[in-house]
């Protein structure tokens, strides 16, 4: 008889897939919870880019069953002072470094507790410096999905750290926003989130002007509701699928007309 599926593992990294770094995780997985699931939420994270992880991993998550693991590895600290964390949500369970990288997620899934993985059954034999991935955090994650409770990694945590990204403000007619993202289609998803939508309350086929970034000057789009609606070589603003407002164009890459990347800072006025 096939062992039963205990919980669902996810796993998100900046490894990439030419290394063996993302099977040596699975690995680990696969000899200490053998009827775990695992699922890949990406390793195409752009290097040491725990912003772009924060945000791949804060979309994809809800999406899973309650009591899923999810472990995430963007972790440019390994070694250092950074602590490794496991987090109880009411929606599941959280394993990585704590630099903010697990923060936004935690809050979209419910936040309740977080403990430093400490606890030597939490980690292999060998633990090397370099790779926390393998030998702590997915090993942590084993653990759990064969039902040692979180809180027995270690002491519990009064916080864990935030990323540093300004909230989006608002005035009469101007926003002024950051880039959360920016998908392969070229696709700029800001920080103005579904509730900010609904209090500016845009309107469907308003002009707006939007400058930044490394573009010069300012550049004029309109709001639409699909990618269908922007017109040829201009640029619109829509509510996107990730419950964010993008920047996109028809079939052309908004992010190269904008010359913009991560975390560079848009003034948007209507």
């Amino acid at each position: 008889m096939a062992e039963k599926i205990l919980v669902v593992i996810t796993l998100l990294s900046d490894f990439g897939l030419s290394d063996p770094y993302v099977a040596q995780m699975k690995g680990v997985i696969r000899s200490t919870a053998s009827g775990a699931e695992i699922i890949d939420i990406s390793h195409g994270v752009e290097k040491h880019n725990i912003g772009v992880g924060s945000y791949l991993l804060e979309t994809t998550a809800p999406f899973f069953p309650d009591g899923s693991i999810h472990v995430a590895v963007v972790d440019p600290g390994v070694g250092g002072s950074r602590l490794p964390i496991a987090v109880v949500c009411e929606r599941g369970v959280l394993v990585g470094p704590d630099n903010g990288l697990l923060a936004r997620t935690a809050h979209k899934l419910g936040f309740q507790a977080a403990y430093r993985i400490q606890n030597s059954q939490f980690s292999r034999d060998r633990v090397s410096s370099t790779f926390h991935g393998r030998d702590v955090f997915v090993y942590t994650a084993a653990k759990i999905a064969q039902g040692r409770e979180p809180s027995e990694v270690g002491a519990k945590l009064a916080a864990i750290v935030k990323l540093d990204i300004p909230d989006a403000s608002f005035s009469k007619n101007l926003i002024t926003c950051s880039v959360l993202y920016v998908d392969s289609f070229g696709n700029v998803v800001t920080n103005i989130s579904t509730p900010n939508v609904e209090q500016f309350g845009f309107r469907q086929g308003a002009s707006f002007k939007i400058s930044g970034g490394r573009g010069e000057g300012q550049q004029e789009g309109l709001v639409t509701k699909s990618y269908f609606d922007i017109p040829s070589d201009q640029l619109g603003i829509l509510l996107g699928s990730q419950g964010y407002l993008e920047l996109a164009m028809r079939e052309v890459s908004a992010a190269e007309r904008l010359r913009v990347k991560h975390m560079d800072r848009l003034e948007i006025r209507f």
